[in-house]
């Protein structure tokens, strides 16, 4: 045993350039396989203990818009629930506005909210606040104009830890620090209107009682949020719950939101959970292409030791003993490429970690190395090597002794007929390459698959940035509707079109074009399904604020949905579909209503979320002269910010926005999203490098006869390399196409099936670049 171990460290050190490469395929495919296949796992993980650390709500009770009620009422309300199944209850008020948080020399003003909870007591209990930066809130600023500004928004702009902002009207306030909440571990608008939104989106949490003040709604609240008891039946508490407010408030519009339905927990999870296949696609496809190749390029490697295999068994020596050694030698590369895939996965789980601690900022993170995955990548990295060696090992020392000493391709059974050189001057040297492949089609096929595994990880990598930046321009297009410098102004509740709140907008010298409307939450529905929407009403026939119509016409007796969102119901024009909208029931209260429409037109905007009706349906639905909304332009002369600054001492005014802001806030996502493109990138660009010099250095060294047979025929060296040139060229071609294929292949799959369950309110484009192509051929 000591004399082979010896042995085989020498023939590791002779082919020292190849063990290395074969170690670091197997590193690369075990590693990027653990550390990418891990990755739902610590992030769940650390989601489960951050919601919990932080005491995240099991049920929201919201009011529909515009709608207060007195404090206390809604937990008297809930006295009536029977008794053992509420832990704990407590009351907030939100107030959407404008916060102003500028700096010398930077504008920063963007729509936001103000939260009021409760702080007696070292409240509050439920979605409790974590102190990032500066100081927590106390009972003693109850009523003070003292704030928390959200973390992601302070972030953003690295504010400093304490200073001074202001809300709509130019209301001035203190903040005091940072805070993180379970609710915006994903920044969300209360409109829905996107995700990710810190750049334009601010939260301030303050005293309920400050709250109170700045909405001038002393005593008034519109949320409720519970914990249930400890082993309360969820499915039993929230209908209770939804019966003894709907019995107590019957003319109000009651939103009962379970926390597995609030939008930021849910959207966490589900991304986690799609993520994570995502993952698993691409990590399964770089650790076949590295077993695949590993295997290849062993078996290769002792392969190239036949000859000795043969004399050694000519001389006597016991096929045993002959075997030990290139087994050896096969045990120690995979157990190498284990120890170093170790390294790979753990690199990667760091990489991995870094880029989405940028997207979610939670408050506890556990550690990326998990051991499952680690440990089934090991054995898989271990094993599929070793395999490779004992194949051709037994198949060597079963043959006689004079078949393993001949030349490999007088040993070659198969032969390949339909490559045979025919006559004319050079016709040889141009059938080398193709003879060359096709004699050893194994060889071949494993090594395009082990190339071409890593080009369709690069392929779908990049056709899915390519296909996200056209959807976002193509919606961008859209939304805009030839209007570049588009602005949207939201009002903090709905106003009569008369009130004096919407003059003063439309009437600013710092807009022109501005036309008022209506946007409300709502839902479109089927037999077969529903999704929620938000419903712009408009003047159909007369508004230049409509994306365009692809299909159907606009008439003011039908609803103008998305395609998207005709595709996902199943309608087309003239059909019928339910609607679900606010119906106004008093002065300061909504409640829903059902309404049958039938679809008069298709929208080419890819957000299925986008529907219209004509603004003279508004009295059906008991919406009629109310307005939320006013769409418009810069007038000559001004900016932006010159229309945000103007319309900011106009207290009703929650929103100044230009019309490109989610169009904005995606391709900040894609810009984040690269950081994960380039983990994977960089991993399988090392894979595709290793597999190919590997496969170029054998082929070279089993050839070493063959070429110099041909220098001393008179070949020159020039044209000895371009045929090795040329058979390379060929190889990587296969390998392209083969890898472009695949990769269009499960592009085609993720956008039409995966992202339409991770993103099913967007309708992703397929597209691929030339610039794309252009670098997935350069690779391979």
């Amino acid at each position: 045993m000591s004399l082979s171990l010896r042995w085989s460290w020498r023939d590791m050190r002779a082919h020292w350039v190849q063990v290395a490469a074969i170690a670091l395929v197997i590193a690369l495919g075990t590693g990027t396989y653990a550390g990418l296949g891990s990755t739902g796992q610590w992030r769940r993980a650390s989601a489960d203990a951050s919601y919990a650390l932080l005491g995240f709500r099991d049920l929201e009770v919201e009011l529909s818009e515009g709608s207060l009620v007195e404090q206390g009422s809604l937990l008297a309300a809930l006295e009536s629930v029977e008794p053992g199944l509420i832990a704990a209850a407590e009351e907030r008020l939100e107030l959407p506005t404008q916060v102003d948080a500028s700096l010398p020399g930077r504008t920063i003003l963007v729509p936001g909210l103000v939260i009021g909870v409760p702080l007696g007591d070292g409240g509050p209990t439920i979605d409790r606040l974590e102190t990032v930066a500066g100081r927590a809130l106390g009972s003693e600023d109850s009523g003070a104009a003292v704030v928390l500004l959200e973390r992601n928004f302070a972030e953003y702009y690295d504010l400093p830890a304490e200073g001074s902002l202001s809300i709509a009207g130019g209301r001035p306030l203190t903040y005091v620090g940072w805070a993180g909440s379970p609710e915006y571990f994903i920044v969300i608008p209360e409109d829905g209107s996107g995700f990710f939104m810190q750049a334009n989106y601010a939260v301030v949490f303050t005293s309920l009682e400050t709250a109170q003040d700045l909405a001038g709604a002393p005593g008034q609240v519109n949320r409720v949020f519970i914990h249930f008891a400890e082993g309360a039946d969820l499915g039993q508490t929230e209908g209770a719950v939804a019966s003894a407010l709907e019995e107590r408030f019957p003319e109000l519009g009651i939103t009962v939101v379970p926390r597995d339905e609030e939008p930021a927990y849910s959207m966490m999870y589900d991304d986690i959970e799609n993520d994570q296949r995502t993952y698993n696609i691409f990590a399964g496809l770089i650790f076949v292409g590295a077993v695949a190749a590993a295997f290849n390029l062993t078996t290769r490697l002792v392969e190239a030791q036949r000859r000795e295999i043969g004399i050694a068994m000519a001389l006597g020596v016991p096929r045993s003993r002959i075997a030990l050694r290139p087994l050896l030698v096969g045990a120690q590369i995979a157990l190498l490429g284990v120890v170093f895939g170790l390294g790979v996965g753990w690199a990667v789980g760091l990489a991995m970690r870094q880029v989405v601690q940028g997207f979610f900022p939670l408050p506890a993170w556990t550690t990326s190395f998990v051991g499952g995955p680690f440990a089934r990548a090991a054995v898989a990295g271990f094993v599929a090597p070793f395999l490779a060696v004992v194949y051709p090992v037994w198949r060597a020392v079963r043959v006689r002794p004079i078949e393993a000493i001949r030349p490999a391709h007088l040993a070659r059974r198969a032969r390949v007929h339909w490559a045979r050189p025919g006559r004319g001057p050079g016709h040889t040297f141009r059938r080398l390459p193709l003879r060359n492949l096709a004699r050893a089609p194994r060889r071949t096929t494993l090594t395009a698959l082990g190339i071409g595994a890593a080009i369709a990880v690069l392929t779908t990598l990049l056709a899915m940035v390519d296909s996200f930046t056209r959807t976002v321009d193509v919606g961008e297009q859209q939304i805009l509707v030839g209007k570049a410098d588009r602005i949207m102004v939201d009002f903090d509740r709905v106003y009569a079109a008369d009130a004096p709140e919407v003059a003063a907008v439309l009437g600013s010298a710092t807009v022109t074009q501005a036309e008022a409307s209506l946007a409300l939450p709502g839902r479109l529905q089927t037999a077969g399904s529903g999704f929620d929407v938000v419903i712009g009403l408009v003047d159909l026939e007369a508004s230049v604020w409509i994306p365009d119509i692809s299909a159907g016409r606009l008439d003011p007796g039908g609803v103008v949905i998305a395609r998207k969102a005709a595709e996902d119901l199943g309608v087309g024009v003239g059909d019928q579909i339910v609607l679900i909208h606010p119906r106004r029931t008093g002065e300061a209260s909504y409640g829903f209503a059902a309404t049958s429409v039938e679809v008069v037109g298709i929208h080419e905007t890819p957000y299925r979320f986008l529907a219209y009706l004509d603004v003279s349906q508004a009295e059906a639905l008991g919406l009629g002269g109310l307005v939320n909304q006013v769409n418009a332009t810069p007038a000559p002369g001004n900016s932006l910010d010159d229309v945000k600054r103007s319309l900011f001492e106009v207290e009703a005014v929650a929103s100044v926005q230009p019309a490109t802001v989610v169009a904005d806030t995606f391709r900040d996502l894609l810009e984040r999203f690269i950081g994960v493109l380039h983990v994977v990138q960089g991993a399988v660009f090392l894979l595709a490098l290793a597999i190919a010099f590997n496969s170029a250095s054998l082929n070279l060294d089993e050839r070493a006869r063959d070429y110099a047979t041909m220098f001393a025929f008179g070949v020159s060296r020039g044209r000895a390399l371009a045929l090795a040139m040329v058979e390379g060229a060929m190889l990587g071609l296969l390998a392209t196409g083969l890898g472009m294929a695949a990769g269009y292949g499960l592009t085609r799959w993720m956008v039409g099936s995966l992202f339409a369950e991770t993103a099913p309110d967007i309708g992703v484009l397929l597209w691929i670049t030339p610039k794309t192509f252009g670098v997935v051929v350069a690779m391979g």
